[in-house]
């Protein structure tokens, strides 16, 4: 894929895709399933040839990425299996190691 990750504090964000130098920033410390969660995300950005932009075409972005990351990280099969003994989100989120905007992108996309 050609891009680099590194690990540095930031502001807001939890991670960060740099177009221009091919580089995925993430905030040190995460959980696991938050910067697995995140890193499927921008590099989704990356597949995607997004660009930094504003207003309604930065949402549409980032929709977008989360879809296609939500769609990379989550088994379906294993998905419908935790909703069997389980109807909490939020567990089936520890069970598939993402975080519950990966699994909000996955169930609206479905």
């Amino acid at each position: 894929m050609g891009l680099r990750i590194e690990y540095q504090r930031l502001r807001t964000d939890l991670g960060l895709y740099v177009p221009t130098a091919d580089l995925i920033i993430l905030r040190p410390r995460l959980s696991r399933s938050t910067e697995r969660s995140v890193l499927a995300h921008e590099i989704q950005h990356h597949l995607l040839a997004h660009r930094r932009v504003s207003g309604a075409w930065s949402l549409r972005q980032e929709r977008h990425a989360n879809i296609r990351a939500a769609q990379w990280l989550v088994d379906p099969i294993r998905l419908r299996d935790v909703q069997r003994w389980s109807r909490d989100p939020a567990e089936w989120c520890v069970e598939l190691g993402v975080t519950g905007d990966i699994m909000l992108a996955y169930l609206s996309a479905a």
